[in-house]
């Protein structure tokens, strides 16, 4: 994955997603994205985690799993109890075991700080995403 200043850039875009893991501890936020990535036609596999410390250890198993492979995509939300997004990302870029360097990392997030743009830059994001998503923007990405 690239770094890039989410702030002020366009999310990178996907060759390919059969696989995406969707992080948030909304499950009505989980609900609607499952069906987004359905109609924006994403995603043969959903993976979901309430939180980041969930996420990690499911893609610890993917890991594990020699028939699994790491989701294409990530979205992730950044306000989560337990493990939030950055700790999230502080911790996928610390663990050996988990090379995303071929998964794109969105963060997909409500907030509208420039701080938390500022901070998402500092890690390897593929964009900053605001909620709601649309099928168009999921759509634009893969193009």
């Amino acid at each position: 994955m690239q770094e890039q200043d989410t702030a002020d850039a366009k999310p990178e875009k996907v060759q390919k997603a059969d696989s995406v893991m969707v992080v948030d501890d909304d499950e009505n936020w989980i609900f609607v994205s499952k069906i987004l990535l359905k109609k924006a036609g994403i995603g043969k596999e959903i993976i979901t985690a309430k939180n980041g410390l969930e996420a990690i250890t499911k893609l610890k198993d993917l890991v594990a799993a020699e028939d699994k492979k790491l989701p294409d995509i990530i979205f992730l939300d950044i306000r989560m109890p337990v493990m939030d997004g950055f700790e999230f990302l502080e911790e996928t870029t610390k663990t050996e075991a988990l090379n995303l360097s071929q998964t794109k990392v969105y963060i997909c997030s409500s907030s509208l700080s420039p701080g938390d743009q500022e901070r998402a830059a500092l890690y390897p994001v593929a964009g900053f995403l605001t909620k709601p998503l649309t099928k168009e923007v999921l759509q634009e990405i893969l193009r």
